[in-house]
């Protein structure tokens, strides 16, 4: 008889770390589902109550800033055309005088 030699060969190959994509979409799913449960059951309150005090005294207090400032403002306008007639006088005279001695 003659000698045969017979070999077997295995290999096993396993996979692993591929299912980090479904994990994202099952946390997602996750954190969608716990966000759905906190509007409808335990959300705010839709008797939401809100009083501020002492909003009419700063109110006047702000009204009163302002008219100050333009008043203020009117004056310095004043002040600064008046001066700027002043200085127009006083370009016209020098130019008429300057006229007169040529």
């Amino acid at each position: 008889m003659s000698d045969k030699d017979t070999h077997t060969h295995i290999e096993r190959t396993e996979k692993t770390g591929g299912s980090t994509g479904l994990a994202f979409i099952v946390g997602g799913l996750v954190v969608a589902v716990g966000v759905i449960a906190w509007v409808i059951y335990g959300g705010a309150d839709d008797d939401v109550d809100i009083s501020i005090e002492g909003v009419g005294e700063a109110v006047e207090s702000a009204s009163e800033s302002v008219g100050e400032a333009a008043e203020s403002a009117a004056g310095a306008a004043e002040n600064a055309a008046e001066s700027a007639a002043e200085s127009a006088e006083s370009a016209a005279e020098a130019v008429e005088s300057g006229t007169e001695n040529n």
